[in-house]
């Protein structure tokens, strides 16, 4: 089975209420368990940050299904591609609001303007994304 991931930015078309994220979640995982695809979802600043891996068909659908989804706006994708493992096998949809304090301790900054971190490229082995994602995942971990 051919692996991919994909990983994309958005901005809330409106303000999602916690139960309204409640649910969409309780969704998504029930649909991703079944198509075999896991992630992480975070909310940082109001715009949505995700990654998700699977079988590289159902990823591409996935992908189209969301990027036309009305619940968000400005998406933009981060990156794609192949994979030999899975990043987060565990999680189905794994999800977190992340705070302004939170991305001090993580990324170092204050005042993270998402769209730097992400779109420039520093280092093309380690995307930023992956690279907030696994920081956050060691943070929740410890």
């Amino acid at each position: 089975m051919s692996l991919k991931f994909v990983s994309y930015m958005s901005s809330q078309s409106r303000i999602m209420s916690k139960k309204s994220i409640e649910d969409f979640l309780f969704e998504v995982r029930d649909k991703n368990k079944q198509l075999a695809i896991t992630g992480i979802l975070l909310l940082i600043q109001g715009k949505f940050v995700q990654y998700i891996e699977g079988p590289a068909e159902e990823i591409d659908k996935v992908y189209k299904s969301i990027s036309k989804d009305k619940r968000h706006t400005e998406m933009i994708l981060l990156d794609s591609g192949n994979l030999d493992d899975r990043q987060f096998k565990n999680w189905s949809m794994a999800y977190k609001e992340v705070n302004d304090k939170q991305i001090k301790e993580i990324v170092g900054e204050e005042n993270l303007n998402l769209e730097d971190a992400f779109l420039s490229r520093k280092d093309n082995k380690n995307h930023p994304v992956l690279t907030v994602l696994y920081d956050f995942v060691k943070a929740l971990s410890s």
